[in-house]
């Protein structure tokens, strides 16, 4: 009988080792979970020729998620009551995981006096007349942004880059915002929101492991959570990706 040369048993053994690894971290990959973050454009959906409220229901449905987590506070979904939840989620959307029976967790954050103060900064900034120019170009990216919701679909309103762009268009704001001392709260409270919604979200997600979340939330929040999310190495999967979210 002919034997195998050392040189060859060690080609057969790295062969079988770099096929268990691989096996081994595809394993891993697909038991990890992940998110899937679902920008919705609240009342723009009534004048949306495609992503209309009604579609909401069906990229629910067409998603099926294990968990959905939505833009209310925790104490509306433990009473039933979803106060405070926008239309295209608490009408299109939650009734379908009620009855399917899908756990249901509100994530938003809210402060009534620093809420109180921060609406009636928002009103006066935007009627600064020292700011015309600057908010004459933040008013003009919003509608631009929101004609082009008007005839596009939910793919391409929660793109990679639809979001890059209503995250220039926030760095924007928030830069001269940077400027005046008085409004400065303006943008200290909206990162305060966005940093207690990815903090919900990040506990609800440590004690789900290996469950395929749907996250539904306002647009303008989407890059904030998808950022940090990634930073904090939680799988947050693109529309370009939507397939291997439904099959996990």
């Amino acid at each position: 009988m002919k034997k195998i040369k050392p040189n060859f048993k060690m080609t057969i053994l790295s062969t079988i080792l770099v096929f268990m690894i691989s096996f081994v971290s595809k394993s891993q990959t697909v038991s990890t979970g992940g998110v899937f973050v679902l920008g919705g454009i609240h009342q723009s959906h009534e004048k949306a020729k495609l992503y209309t409220y009604k579609r909401m229901g069906e990229i629910y449905t067409e998603l099926n998620p294990d968990i959905l987590l939505v833009e209310t506070q925790q104490k509306y979904v433990n009473n039933g009551s979803f106060s405070g939840t926008p239309y295209d989620f608490s009408k299109f959307m939650i009734p379908l995981a009620l009855k399917n029976k899908t756990p249901i967790y509100g994530i938003d954050w809210w402060d009534d006096i620093k809420g109180k103060k921060w609406e009636e900064l928002q009103q006066k900034f935007y009627t600064d007349s020292s700011l015309v120019d600057e908010i004459y170009l933040i008013g003009y990216l919003f509608q631009k942004i929101n004609d082009y919701f008007i005839q596009k679909d939910f793919l391409e309103i929660n793109s990679i880059y639809i979001t890059n762009l209503w995250e220039a268009k926030n760095e924007f704001k928030y830069h001269i915002l940077s400027q005046h001392s008085e409004y400065k709260f303006i943008a200290e409270f909206e990162k305060e929101r966005n940093d207690s919604i990815v903090a919900n979200i990040m506990e609800i997600v440590k004690n789900n492991p290996n469950k395929k979340i749907l996250i539904a939330i306002g647009i303008d929040h989407k890059y904030y959570i998808e950022k940090k999310l990634k930073e904090n190495k939680i799988k947050v999967y693109q529309v370009d990706e939507i397939e291997d979210f439904k099959k996990h």
